[in-house]
C-alpha cells in the first residue's frame, strides 16, 4: 500500500471508503425491549448517547446482519451496511409482530467514514462542532454535532484496525464536509489500500465473508455475542457450539507468493484436503503480493503453506494469522 496510506492511518487521519454505510431508525415503545431479546448484544445495557455491537442472526445461527446499535432519547438507530439495509429492516419488522416496534432506512442520510488518532481533530478543522471528550468516548458512543454545511451526526467507530469517526448527514452536508477535509489536507484512501487494510485487520465484509451461511464465532464477531444474556434468535447454536468446541472453520489472512492474484470464491488445499477452505476477499496494494481473507480450517496451523485453485492454477499461500472465535 502507498507508504502516506499507512502513516495517515496510524499516526493522523485519512477518509476512507467503507463501501457504504446505512442508518435504519428504530421506533416505538418497544424499540429496547426487542431488539434486546432479538439480537447478541446488551442493548439494554446501553444508555442514552452509548452504543454496542450487536448481530441479527438466524434461527440456526448464522449471520444475518452486523449491527452497530446507537441507543437515542427518541429513537435507536442501527448503523449497517448499507447493501444488508432493506434486507434487515424485512428481516426485523418479520419479527416484531405483538411489539410497538417500527423500523426503516433514514432516506437521505450518507455517511464520511474518518479513521485514524487524528479523526476527530481532522473533524473539528473542517469545521464540525461537538464535545471535548468525544474522541475519548468508548466505541459506538454517538453525539449530534453542528458544522457549517448543516447538522451532523457523529458515531465513534472502529474499522481498519483503527479507531475512527463516521460523520453522518445529507448528501449535500457531507459533500460539503468532504470539500472541507480535503482543503484542510486531509488525505483520501484509495479503494485498494482501504481494501487491502481491511483484509489485514481481518475485519468481514458483508456479502463477502457475511453471507448467510457463517456462524459469528467463524468469521471474527464473536466479540458481539453477549453470553450473560438470555435468550436471542439463534443463541441455541451459538451454546451449542461454544460448549461443544465445535468450530471447524475460522477466518485467516493470507499471503500469496510471487504475483499469483486469486479471487474470491477460490478452494484452498492443504496437504491431502483439497477443500480445506476458500476465498473470500483479495487485495494487493501497488508492487506487493497479494493478500486475502479465507474461510479455513480450524485444522490449518497459522504459518502453514497452501495452495489456491485459481483456474487451471496452483496460487501458493503462507497463512498469515487468524482471529479468535470468541
Amino acid at each position: 500500500m502507498p507508504r502516506f496510506d499507512a502513516q495517515a492511518l496510524s499516526s493522523g487521519a485519512s477518509r476512507v471508503d467503507l463501501g457504504g454505510l446505512a442508518v435504519l431508525r428504530c421506533t416505538g415503545a418497544d424499540r429496547i425491549g426487542f431488539l434486546h431479546r432479538l439480537t447478541t448484544g446488551s442493548v439494554q445495557g446501553t444508555g442514552i448517547g452509548a452504543g454496542c455491537h450487536s448481530l441479527l442472526l438466524d434461527s440456526k445461527g448464522h449471520v444475518l446482519g452486523d449491527l452497530r446499535v446507537c441507543a437515542r432519547p427518541d429513537d435507536v438507530r442501527l448503523v449497517v451496511d448499507a447493501a444488508a439495509g432493506q434486507g434487515l429492516v424485512a428481516a426485523l419488522g418479520r419479527y416484531a409482530v405483538m411489539d410497538d416496534f417500527t423500523v426503516a432506512v433514514e432516506p437521505e442520510t450518507t455517511a464520511t467514514a474518518l479513521h485514524g488518532p487524528a479523526s476527530a481533530h481532522a473533524l473539528r478543522a473542517a469545521g464540525a462542532e461537538f464535545p471535548d471528550d468525544f474522541a475519548a468516548r468508548p466505541p459506538w458512543s454517538h453525539s449530534d454535532a453542528a458544522s457549517p454545511f448543516g447538522s451532523l451526526w457523529l458515531v465513534r467507530s472502529h474499522a481498519l484496525g483503527t479507531d475512527g469517526v463516521w460523520a453522518f448527514g445529507t448528501a449535500d452536508t457531507t459533500r460539503a464536509l468532504v470539500a472541507s477535509l480535503d482543503q484542510v489536507g486531509i488525505p483520501a484512501l484509495s479503494s485498494d489500500a482501504t481494501e487491502v487494510l481491511r483484509i489485514q485487520a481481518g475485519e468481514p465484509r458483508f456479502g463477502a465473508e457475511i453471507t448467510g451461511d457463517t456462524l459469528p464465532m467463524e468469521v471474527a464477531l464473536g466479540g458481539a455475542l453477549d453470553h450473560k444474556k438470555g435468550c436471542y434468535l439463534g443463541q441455541e447454536t451459538i451454546v451449542r457450539v461454544r460448549d461443544r468446541g465445535l468450530v471447524r472453520r475460522r477466518l485467516v489472512g493470507l499471503c500469496l507468493h510471487g504475483d499469483g492474484m486469486p479471487t474470491a470464491g477460490d478452494a484452498i488445499a492443504f496437504e491431502e484436503n483439497s477443500t480445506a477452505g476458500r476465498v473470500t476477499s483479495v487485495g494487493r496494494a501497488s508492487g506487493q503480493p497479494a493478500v486475502a481473507l479465507a474461510l479455513l480450517a480450524t485444522t490449518v496451523p497459522v504459518g502453514a503453506e497452501v495452495g489456491v485453485s485459481h483456474g487451471s492454477e496452483i496460487l501458493l499461500a503462507s497463512i498469515t494469522f487468524d482471529r479468535p472465535a470468541w
